[in-house]
């Protein structure tokens, strides 16, 4: 007849265990890794917008502030290594596909390098704005840094 071994039943419940442990690790890391990478565009794109917010009002008002400009591309540069680190830490394959998504975005975008009518005035982001703890002034809700100032906000 029929003979169970309980140590070997057990032995392999123990490996399929680990197994599926493992798996469903490897799923969680994948998941967070692009989360992570994810966050890190969101607050890329939006360091951008700032910069050029900030340019563009610098310009608008015939002023310089050349230490305010470095921090906000120090900042957009302190994202983008961020990203670079995330990505070093993902397998080929999640690169690979990271960078077939990032592709077909840009495909998908459209042409930035078209020429396209300038509004008279610009876009206001959000209507969302804060005050300066440092010189009261009033500046944009997404602001990391004052554009009157520079300080950090």
């Amino acid at each position: 007849m029929f003979e169970l071994d309980i140590e070997m039943l057990k032995e392999q419940g123990l490996q399929l265990v680990d197994s599926a442990k493992k798996t469903a690790q490897d799923l969680a890391d994948k998941g967070k890794n692009k989360l992570d990478l994810l966050n890190q565009q969101a607050r890329l794109s939006k360091a951008q917008r700032q910069l050029g917010a900030l340019v563009y009002s610098l310009h608008k008002a015939g002023e310089e502030n050349p230490a305010l400009v470095e921090k906000y591309i120090d900042a957009v540069a302190e994202v983008e290594k961020a990203i670079e680190e995330i990505k070093a830490g993902m397998t080929e394959d999640e690169r690979a596909e990271v960078e077939a998504q990032e592709a077909d975005a840009a495909e998908d975008a459209p042409e930035q390098e078209q020429e396209e009518e300038i509004e008279e005035e610009p876009i206001q982001l959000r209507g969302e704005t804060k005050i300066c703890p440092v010189c009261k002034a009033e500046v944009d809700g997404d602001a990391l840094f004052c554009n009157h100032c520079g300080a950090q906000l």
